[in-house]
């Protein structure tokens, strides 16, 4: 690794995008990424503080620095030497009894000899996946990036799993499309005869980001690599399969802006008895009185209230007259609302829940739908998803008893979508 290919990828692990030499925190990223790679970390450092003393601050690592050794002339390389053109462009050109006989001078230790010899066997893997990753759609400006990612992804797997993968990716005839299924695990969704485990598990677990830094998650990238009719999306979605929107969520993830932005007018609910005090909600009147004890069981509270008035119809029309206008759910209300049964706690968090679904899905406008446990908090990072596709209505019923979302109250009824514990599918409540 070149010290340029050094610093573009000690910039990729920082979330401002560039290192500074004066900053403890960017050195300690890179002091672990180094160790990571099995470098000589403090040699490494020190001629890096030395080259960069000049440097400007805040842009340290990325400045032109008088310290470094002019590059070496060479004559334009095509893309078919992608992989190699960074050490041609520094080094001239070598043979491969050049590489061996340099090999045999290095007095290195067997790990030393393990890594290199992984390092070595995984060098052809990046033209392969460049050719893939630009079949898939992706930016050309971004497309390189990328495939260096994915490249050092696979690094240390078994080289007999890498060949693999590359023999995948070198045949598309053999690819194979993704499986409409409704529910399934992302880690084993590719046959292992196909694309091994192994590999599966690195390449969806990656995360990167954009040319925008917006962030590519966990999924995207990997499932546009292994499935043919899966690509970027140049749209709205974060993928496009078979040329349609796609669209990922992870683990809590909002549909939409965020919830608490559009709480329910409890004024209009309070001539039917139910109240909001403090961190409980109250129905009733007098002695008469039942508290619901969490703000997020809001879903038993309407029930309750339901129950207990003796105006039902007006009640209905109040709820699905603020579902309407104050949380916004608009059309979806009219496509859900006479589903939900007033008496079942369960049956009002689930449909409410799919209305948000279903609002989201009709603004956005994407075919198809994907939600996963990949999360930093709440997610349980098992590769389980649900999958659905077609109108905003083939959508809602596609992840109906499948996907879970968080508890609704009154200053959520656009509740986020996950795997997480504390969440509920339609038979839990």
């Amino acid at each position: 690794m070149t010290l340029k290919e050094l610093v573009l990828e000690w910039s990729y692990r920082l979330d401002k995008g560039y290192p500074d030499m004066g900053n403890p925190s960017d050195i300690q990223v890179l002091k672990e990424m180094l160790e990571q790679m099995d470098l000589p970390t403090d040699d490494i450092i020190s001629q890096m503080s030395y080259a960069n003393k000049d440097g400007k601050p805040g842009t340290t690592g990325l400045e032109p620095s008088p310290y470094e050794t002019p590059p070496i002339k060479t004559k334009p390389i095509d893309d078919e030497d992608d992989e190699i053109s960074p050490l041609r462009a520094q080094l001239g050109s070598h043979t491969k009894k050049d590489l061996v006989a340099l090999i045999n001078k290095m007095d290195l230790d067997n790990k030393q000899i393990q890594k290199m010899y992984h390092r070595i066997s995984n060098f052809g893997t990046y033209k392969p996946i460049l050719k893939s990753l630009r079949a898939s759609n992706y930016k050309e400006s971004e497309v390189k990036r990328y495939s260096s990612e994915i490249q050092n992804l696979l690094e240390d797997l078994d080289p007999k799993e890498t060949t693999q993968f590359v023999e995948y990716l070198s045949n598309p005839e053999k690819q194979i499309e993704f499986p409409f299924k409704s529910e399934g695990n992302l880690f084993n969704i590719m046959p292992s005869n196909k694309v091994p485990a192994s590999v599966m598990s690195k390449i969806i677990s990656h995360t990167t980001q954009d040319e925008g830094k917006r962030g590519v998650g966990m999924g995207e990238m990997g499932m546009a690599l292994v499935f043919k009719n899966i690509t970027d999306s140049r749209g709205k979605g974060d993928l496009a399969l078979n040329g349609e929107e796609f669209e990922i969520k992870g683990a809590g993830a909002t549909l939409g802006e965020k919830p608490d932005m559009f709480p329910v007018d409890m004024s209009k609910l309070e001539p039917f008895g139910l109240r909001k005090v403090g961190k409980t909600y109250e129905i009733g009147e007098g002695e008469n009185i039942s508290i619901v004890s969490r703000l997020n069981r809001f879903a038993e509270a309407l029930s309750l209230t339901y129950n207990k008035t003796d105006r039902k119809e007006e009640f209905k029309n109040t709820l699905k007259d603020t579902l309407t206008n104050d949380v916004g759910h608009g059309e979806a209300v009219n496509a859900l609302f006479n589903k939900i049964d007033l008496n079942n706690p369960e049956n009002i968090q689930r449909e409410i829940a799919l209305m948000n679904l279903y609002r989201y899905v009709a603004k956005e406008g994407f075919r198809h739908f994907l939600a996963h446990d990949f999360g930093k908090a709440i997610g349980g990072n098992t590769g389980k998803y649900v999958y659905a596709g077609g109108s905003p209505g083939g959508i809602v019923d596609g992840v109906r008893g499948l996907a879970k979302f968080e508890k609704i109250s009154w200053n959520n009824c656009r509740p986020r979508i996950g795997f997480a514990n504390t969440y509920l599918e339609e038979d839990l409540y």
